[in-house]
């Protein structure tokens, strides 16, 4: 008479249970947060282009801001942590910068001379971009005091401002 025994209901819902939670597992993934990582090779002084990736919550240490020049050259695809990046200010906070051609050998922290027309002005390379494939001019920012930055933004407009680095 075993076919009148009971069915085993128990292990029945426990592995319906099972399967449940492994499904809620699966698709709920692992905690993950945005991190920035360097997107192209980037050599010392210049500021990493960025691109933002998931990561697990905790993998990497916190970053706050994740722009300024590279401390040392950065290989693509490198996490930016705060060791690889100079976050100190490299002009006051009440300057202004422009866009400029900058010569070969500029990099963030670089002090320059930005002749214009009828003067000559004083500031700090704050970012360079990469220069182009076929040797073209590298662009980057150059900070000036503000008492200077008109002058040196009509000059730019009018392609009439040369940089000098010293080397």
């Amino acid at each position: 008479m075993y076919w009148f025994s009971r069915p085993p209901y128990g292990r029945w819902v426990l592995a319906v249970l099972i399967v449940v939670v492994a499904g809620y597992m699966d698709l709920t993934g692992p905690a993950v947060e945005p991190y920035p990582f360097v997107a192209a090779e980037t050599a010392q002084g210049e500021t990493p282009t960025v691109e933002w990736r998931h990561v697990p919550v905790g993998l990497l240490p916190s970053f706050g801001d994740p722009f300024g020049p590279a401390v040392t050259p950065i290989v693509a695809g490198t996490p930016l942590v705060s060791s690889l990046i100079d976050s100190a200010p490299l002009a006051p906070s009440d300057w202004w910068a422009v866009s400029v051609d900058l010569p070969s050998g500029a990099v963030a922290g670089t002090e320059a001379l930005l002749s214009l027309d009828d003067q000559i002005v004083a500031g700090v390379v704050v970012g360079v971009e990469t220069a182009d494939s076929f040797g073209g001019h590298r662009k980057g920012l150059v900070a000036v005091a503000p008492d200077h930055a008109a002058a040196v933004a009509a000059a730019v407009a009018t392609g009439s401002v040369v940089v000098l680095i010293r080397p």
